[in-house]
């Protein structure tokens, strides 16, 4: 079925609602379209043309003490799919636990309404094939092996609930990789945009190629405390812990988080500032939450101090404030998170970064990063798909990767500068943020690969 309109949406949701019997319903519908080109050396390998509609129902019976809540979900608007899935929503809530903590769904808000990209829902699969025929031919001509992804996705989402909220808002997204192999090294590049207008393959097929063709024949390197000229992509795998992991009122509230102790003092250099911001124009997002509560920019570290943390609606009557519009979708255990970060930019180009490093790395990109201590941001993982030696300010000879392992918060310490020049870049546990490349005077490497 095609992208569900919001009036459809909506339509759909009042009807679930009213034939719910519970106390209070919420219902959530997902309408996605998402097609995507998995390509190598022979051309695609893998392509598919997905259409799924998702109907989650939570449903609540009150009680002296507490709400009594349950879930379920299915793949069909059809009658007969979402009355067995509130069916056994409604079972499951007469045998569950009261849960005392739970506060009243959330009344009518308003929020902006989000237009949909006609070009990016409707982008085919020959346009796709076209920025992979750019891969191809260009990896062709210095005999690097290709491969890679393309995909542009839609969604359209309404949250309704029977104590009045109804939100809709729509979101795609496009995103174009690849990966350039050669006998010894490889290069990688993605772009990823909210449209394809924004998506400039030709300039990702070449950053891809130029990386593979300087990181043949890599020579090894010992372990040791590095400054680095961290490009975006290896930027967001690192700062995208701080969203999973530590600007979250759930974290703090917890003692988990990196900020407990911190917020108000000067932790940071006066370089750094983190917000979160679904309006960002390179990365507009819906603008409500898991709860349809409306999302509110939230200044998170300014000028290296961190100011505070997101929140949603529970932690929010628990601290006596009002919701950031940071819910997960619901029912959810993690609390609030931050789904829209931004590193603010700098003065510098990445060339200028590079220039300030006397002896020092370039990273293109980070691999399965992972936590190790929470309250320190303590992370460890490898580097890939382009490592090179900075040599008295000048990008030099491809090294081996390297495994670091280092405390997020001593490394952004070091921070010296940030390009001017932001990208969208995603992580291999989930989600994206709008990030600089950055430059440290010490990231700790604790091993070596023997590739």
């Amino acid at each position: 079925m095609p992208l569900l309109e919001r009036t459809d949406s909506l339509s759909a949701a009042r009807g679930i609602i009213a034939k719910s019997k519970a106390t209070e319903t919420e219902v959530v519908i997902d309408s996605s379209l998402d097609r995507y080109v998995r390509y190598a050396d022979c051309g695609p390998t893998q392509c598919a043309d997905r259409e799924r509609t998702e109907v989650r129902i939570r449903v609540r019976n009150k009680s002296p003490h507490g709400y009594q809540e349950a879930a379920a979900a299915c793949g069909s608007l059809e009658p007969a799919a979402w009355k067995a899935a509130l069916e056994r929503a409604q079972e499951l809530a007469l045998v569950s636990p009261p849960n005392p903590a739970l506060i009243p769904l959330g009344g009518a808000v308003l929020v902006p309404i989000s237009l949909r990209d006609r070009a990016t829902i409707d982008h085919t699969f020959e346009a796709k094939a076209r920025w992979i025929k750019l891969a191809l031919d260009a990896c062709g001509k210095h005999a690097l092996f290709p491969a890679g992804l393309a995909q542009t996705t839609a969604i359209s989402r309404v949250v309704s609930n029977s104590c009045g909220r109804e939100v809709h808002g729509y979101q795609t997204r496009a995103a174009f990789s690849l990966t350039a192999t050669g006998k010894s090294g490889e290069g990688w590049a993605e772009g990823v945009a909210r449209t394809v207008g924004a998506l400039k393959a030709e300039a990702i097929v070449q950053r891809a190629v130029d990386k593979a063709v300087r990181a043949q024949d890599p020579e090894p390197i010992d372990p040791g405390e590095y400054a680095v000229v961290l490009e975006p992509a290896a930027v967001a795998s690192l700062v995208l812990f701080m969203a999973y992991e530590g600007f979250g009122a759930r974290e703090v509230d917890e003692q988990s988080s990196f900020l407990c102790g911190r917020i108000g003092e000067p932790v940071f250099p006066a370089a750094l500032s983190i917000h979160d911001d679904f309006k960002h124009p390179a990365w507009v997002s819906l603008p409500f939450d898991g709860e349809g509560s409306p999302r509110t920019p939230v200044v998170l570290v300014e000028n290296g101090v961190p100011r505070r943390v997101v929140t949603d609606r529970n932690y929010a009557a628990k601290q006596g404030g009002e919701t950031t519009g940071h819910a997960l979708p619901q029912p959810s255990a993690h609390g609030p998170m931050p789904q829209n970060l931004v590193v603010l930019p700098g003065a510098s180009s990445v060339d200028e970064l590079v220039a300030g490093v006397e002896r020092g790395l370039l990273v293109t990109q980070l691999h399965y990063v992972n936590l190790i201590d929470p309250r320190e941001l303590v992370l460890t993982g490898m580097t890939r798909n382009g490592t090179f030696r900075i040599e008295n300010g000048v990008v030099g000879r491809a090294v081996r990767n390297l495994r670091f392992t280092d405390s997020l918060v001593r490394a952004l310490g070091t921070l010296t500068g940030a390009s001017k020049e932001q990208a969208v870049c995603g992580a291999l546990f989930d989600g994206e943020c709008v990030v600089p490349a950055l430059r440290l005077s010490g990231l700790r490497f604790t091993s070596t690969a023997e590739f």
